[in-house]
């Protein structure tokens, strides 16, 4: 269980307490608010690092690769690869995640 969590979990167990009459130390608010502060500081930082990653995922599908495809030498995107394609690889290049070399 990381950190996060483990913040997730107590600030909830906490706000879940509060619903129970003999446990009521004050307003409601003051236990739920600091679940719902970290719950969205955890979405924010969550949907920047898919966006990141879309980013990244997106000029990886759009690294260009020299294909020898009926007799002659063309250029793909790597989005646009398929099984049987000669895939010419150039020193310091990435290589595409199924090729078999």
């Amino acid at each position: 269980m990381n950190l996060n969590s483990f913040f997730n979990l107590f600030f909830l167990l906490i706000a879940l307490s509060q619903f129970i009459e003999p446990l009521r130390v004050g307003f409601l608010f003051t236990y739920v608010a600091p679940l719902v502060i970290v719950l969205i500081i955890t979405m924010v930082k969550e949907a920047l690092d898919d966006f990141a990653r879309f980013r990244r995922d997106k000029a990886i599908n759009l690294a260009c690769y020299r294909v020898f495809e009926k007799g002659v030498w063309k250029d793909l995107y790597s989005k646009n690869l398929k099984v049987g394609h000669l895939v010419k690889v150039n020193q310091n290049e990435r290589i595409p995640a199924d090729l078999v070399c």
